[in-house]
């Protein structure tokens, strides 16, 4: 699992090209022998150790030489543990729960489901139902510290999505079969899981074939609260739909219901998105693989393969609600495939060739086109951050447009408070920053009462197409 020196230069050289051209932060994870080493995108291969954007360690998982490996960074992606095979398989799903804990699934190679939390004694158990016949898991972990994990499984000759829980280092509940929507012939794949707002509910994903059906494409999806499963929920048609994905949520008050699939309706394969803030564009060739990371009608990342371009490629469609969407395409000369995302980060499969590449890309927090370009001229800074209870905001840029008061966001998009400059200097030597702005924030919102612990953002007040900080207060 290592890159030759011609591809470390040749890739390095299209890393700091996609950097210039959008400001984003890419960075080589590992190299795999499988051309599928992210795929599918039904499960998760990236989760953070904290939660959604509030901590730099990263946590990713794929598949090389007939094993599943995990690769950690403590720093964003910078640099990057030695990988670590943690099973013999693929298609691995990883999530982190609110301790800290690791716990993943994967596709064995005699296709059975195991689970494994990696930073505890147990060993892996198996969680599948049919020896043999058992494929593409993902799981998710709540706030009790319950697993939830959903397979594919083959009964009868006919796929079914099966669902059981673990904890405490084994199984904690009986298999379910959950998909059952449809006549006796339908075959369903490709299940998602997830945990939105409100009531902590968990939500299933799947597609769904059904020959019997006029509509014989589907994508099916269904919620439990407590023990009680409710009635699918379906949309359908006669053209293809296909490999839908969850977005990756834990039930907080901003994880609203957004998933994605590819859909044929309009007569090309599109990348449709469903809930958050919607998003997705026509293009001219298939869009497939889609993923989605999206907070309330705050932001969202929204990522597929595409091929319009002679080659796979890697299309984007960010969100930011006081500037919009902005669209573009990671350009790579060669393949790139299979994206997963959780918050700002994406990680994908590149290459023509063994060895294959595994890359991260951090895209920051979205803003319009006009504000990457402003991003050149204006430099938003945090110190300390994360911050327990006071940090210095700076921001710098040309004189008489630096803004002199800064809007606190939390990550619902609620303005929490407005900051006014404690002071401005100027500095005429300073080439196109010659205006540097100090804000102090105490933590308190605009009545005074002390914020809890979270993410939240610094916004110039008047000029949204300016960069947008992300903060942190930790208690």
């Amino acid at each position: 699992m290592y890159k030759n020196s011609r591809s470390v230069f040749y890739c390095s050289f299209m890393v700091l090209l996609f950097s210039i051209s959008y400001g984003q932060n890419i960075h080589f994870v590992a190299n795999s022998d499988s051309p599928e080493a992210t795929a599918c995108n039904n499960s998760h291969k990236i989760a953070l150790k904290s939660g959604e954007g509030t901590n730099d360690t990263i946590n990713v998982v794929f598949q090389s030489s007939d094993s599943v490996y995990i690769a950690v960074t403590t720093n964003c992606g910078y640099t990057w543990s030695t990988p670590v095979a943690f099973g013999q398989g693929r298609s691995p799903a990883i999530d982190v729960n609110l301790f800290g804990f690791r716990h993943v699934a994967w596709q064995s190679l005699d296709n059975e489901i195991y689970y494994d939390c990696l930073d505890d004694w147990a060993p892996p158990v198996n969680v599948s139902q049919s020896a043999g016949l058992s494929t593409l898991p993902d799981l998710v972990a709540d706030s009790s510290g319950v697993i939830h994990v959903v397979w594919v499984e083959q009964i009868g000759g006919y796929n079914h999505i099966y669902y059981r829980t673990a904890i405490g280092g084994g199984v904690s509940s009986d298999t379910v079969r959950i998909s059952g929507y449809g006549s006796p012939e339908a075959t369903y794949d490709h299940p998602s899981i997830s945990i939105f707002h409100p009531g902590y509910r968990l939500y299933a994903l799947w597609e769904c074939y059904d020959l019997q059906c006029y509509s014989p494409y589907q994508i099916h999806l269904r919620h439990k609260e407590g023990t009680l499963w409710d009635t699918t929920r379906v949309w359908s048609h006669y053209l293809p739909m296909r490999h839908p994905s969850i977005d990756y949520a834990h039930g907080q008050i901003y994880d609203t219901l957004s998933f994605c699939y590819e859909d044929s309706t309009s007569g090309n394969l599109e990348a449709t998105f469903y809930g958050g803030n919607g998003g997705g564009y026509q293009t001219q060739g298939n869009s497939t693989y889609p993923v989605v990371s999206t907070v309330g009608s705050t932001w969202s990342y929204l990522f597929w393969q595409e091929d319009s371009a002679g080659s796979n490629d890697i299309y984007f469609d960010l969100y930011y609600f006081s500037s919009g969407w902005t669209q573009g395409s990671l350009n790579y000369p060669e393949s790139i495939r299979y994206p997963s995302v959780c918050g700002a980060y994406v990680v994908w499969t590149q290459g023509d060739s063994d060895p294959y590449s595994i890359y991260l890309a951090d895209f920051g927090y979205p803003i319009g086109i006009d504000g990457a370009a402003q991003e050149q001229l204006f430099v938003l800074t945090a110190f300390p951050n994360p911050f327990s209870e006071r940090t210095t905001l700076t921001m710098a840029g040309p004189t008489m447009q630096t803004e002199t008061r800064l809007n606190i966001y939390d990550s619902s998009g609620r303005l929490v408070t407005v900051l006014v400059a404690e002071s401005v200097t100027s500095a005429p030597l300073m080439a196109q920053k010659d205006q540097r702005c100090t804000f102090i924030w105490d933590g308190l919102d605009a009545t005074g009462k002390k914020v809890s612990a979270g993410i939240y953002w610094g916004c110039p007040a008047n000029n949204h197409d300016y960069p947008t900080l992300k903060v942190i207060k930790v208690n």
